[in-house]
């Protein structure tokens, strides 16, 4: 899949929070789905920012990136590395570059932004293959998420 053409594409990331086997979702107001927090990359911010704030304004989950860079270099910063960037239709001549970071949670506040969710909710594995309303890509993700953070030393 690539951009046509005649579509735009705009730049989004959110975080994949995983604690205890199970992973953070919202239920998303305007679409029906169940969907990690996150958003559109503004112009002043890089993918992880976005993703660390969205997800703070959304659900009140300060995170931790669990994907560091490898290494450092001298003269520029490395950031957070993504779990999964995927690219995926909104609409015919929309398109969206999302950005997923695994993070686990790190401080629990109270959400800014819980108007843009109808709730949020802790799923394990297994309800999470039994969800109807999530996009397939996202139910693999956050599979593949919950996975690898088991298999991650604290």
């Amino acid at each position: 899949m690539r951009v046509p053409d005649d579509a735009d594409m705009d730049f989004t990331a959110g975080c994949l929070v995983v604690e205890d086997g199970e992973i953070l979702l919202m239920n998303h107001s305007k679409l029906g789905k169940w969907l990690q927090p996150g958003g559109h990359v503004e112009e002043d911010e890089t993918p992880d920012e976005t993703a660390r704030r969205e997800t703070l304004e959304e659900t009140g989950v300060k995170v931790e990136f669990l994907e560091k860079p490898d290494f450092e270099a001298p003269d520029s910063e490395n950031l957070p590395k993504p779990f999964n960037v995927n690219l995926h239709n909104i609409s015919e001549d929309h398109m969206h570059c999302s950005f997923l970071y695994l993070t686990k949670p790190k401080e629990k506040k109270e959400a800014t932004h819980s108007h843009e969710h109808d709730g949020q909710k802790w799923f394990s594995k297994e309800e999470l293959k039994q969800l109807d309303n999530i996009p397939e890509n996202l139910r693999k993700a956050a599979l593949e998420a919950i996975k690898q953070h088991n298999q991650t030393p604290s």
